[in-house]
């Protein structure tokens, strides 16, 4: 969990086989001056295609990240959808949410949502009143924040997730 200078990926999917689906799902913490450019490209080519590109970010310190995001439907009848939320935990952080739609044909359903902002004042507030701290309250809106279903991983490589996440959390 060190903060790492940059990191950049942009895996590509062509969905080719009627009804195939893809699903790409990251959870990102920018730590430190990193730069974090990660998103996911899906070709939706055939009958029945489904896809899913979820990202959720934290920014803090002086961190940079850009959540991507290119969803291509090529023929009639395929779904997606494109989802960013992010959180910006100090005034030198930044989160850029880039969402692409690329309809090449008509009767496609696609769709996308992006939230960038910071934790209101008002819950942090509401979560001390009930006693916890501020870094308690802080870390428990962050951890509501970064609930992802990752779909398909074993339940042994979630558990490893779930405690990399709380111990970064807890400090």
């Amino acid at each position: 969990m060190q903060p790492v200078k940059m990191l950049q990926l942009y895996p590509t999917t062509h969905l080719i086989g009627k009804n195939a689906r893809a699903v790409f799902c990251s959870v990102l913490l920018g730590k430190g001056n990193s730069t974090i450019d990660i998103g996911s490209r899906i070709f939706l080519k055939a009958e029945g295609t489904k896809a899913e590109v979820i990202s959720r970010a934290v920014a803090q310190d002086s961190s940079k990240i850009y959540a991507r995001g290119h969803l291509i439907g090529e023929v009639p009848g395929v779904k997606a959808h494109l989802e960013c939320r992010g959180l910006v935990l100090s005034p030198k952080a930044m989160i850029d949410a880039i969402p692409e739609l690329e309809a090449k044909t008509e009767n496609l359903e696609m769709s996308h949502e992006a939230a960038v902002g910071k934790i209101a004042e008002k819950e942090i507030l509401y979560l001390m009143a009930r006693g916890l701290s501020e870094k308690e309250a802080t870390s428990a809106i962050i951890r509501g924040f970064l609930k992802v279903d990752l779909e398909g991983l074993p339940d042994k490589l979630m558990d490893e997730i779930r405690k990399i996440m709380e111990m970064e959390l807890s400090g």
